[in-house]
Order: C-alpha cells, then structure tokens, then sequence
C-alpha cells in the first residue's frame, strides 16, 4: 500500500501545462484526504478541476502579495503550500522557476517528492 494513500497532496507545476495524465492517475491511485494547490492557471487548474470531480477537498492558497511583497509572496506561498502536504506531486516543464521553488521548498523540508512526466 501507498504510505502516503488518503493523505494531504500538493500539486504544483508550471503554468504552461494544460494536460498531465500521469498526474491525474497518480492522484486517483493516492485518493487524497486534500488537494493543495496555488490556484494558478495551469497545473494547479489540472489539480482543481480533478479534486472537484472527485469530490476532494481543495485548499488553494495564493501569494499575500500585501505581507510579503511581489518578489518574496510567491516563494512562502509555495513553502506553505509544502507545509500543508504528505506529498508533494511536481509537473514541470523544466524553465518555471515558481515551480523549482517550490521543488526545493519540498527538499528542504524533508517532503518527499514526485516528479511526474509530461504527456
């Protein structure tokens, strides 16, 4: 059994990206307790529109451009969003550098990670 089965997953990943399969099949295997994901078009779309239609709970969390300002908000939304998660589900397409952020907020703090292929 999947150690991190019916637990907290984060989805994040470059805005570019409109179809991931892989990521859609590693959520359904998972079947998380909730999806956490950014709300930005893109990955975190994919990740929205598959826990809706499953019925999972979703928790988007933005940037706090008014805390933290237009260069930092980003970065402690993405460290925050790996707090929250078991698991963290990356889809990259390899230049998004919010989503290498939050690939290495995920190493640093211990969270494991999954890079997943592009269709």
């Amino acid at each position: 059994m999947d150690k991190h089965k019916n637990k907290a997953v984060a989805v994040v990943g470059s805005r570019g990206i409109r179809s991931c399969a892989a990521l859609e099949s590693r959520l359904a295997e998972l079947e998380p307790a909730e999806v956490v994901s950014g709300g930005a078009v893109g990955v975190d779309a994919l990740a929205a529109s598959w826990a809706r239609a499953h019925g999972v709970p979703l928790v988007e969390m933005r940037p706090d451009y008014a805390t933290h300002g237009p260069t930092a908000a980003p970065h402690v939304r993405n460290a925050e969003i790996v707090k929250r998660a078991h698991l963290v589900l990356v889809v990259w397409d390899g230049r998004s550098k919010g989503t290498l952020s939050a690939l290495r907020a995920a190493r640093r703090l211990g969270r494991p990670c999954e890079v997943l292929p592009l269709d």
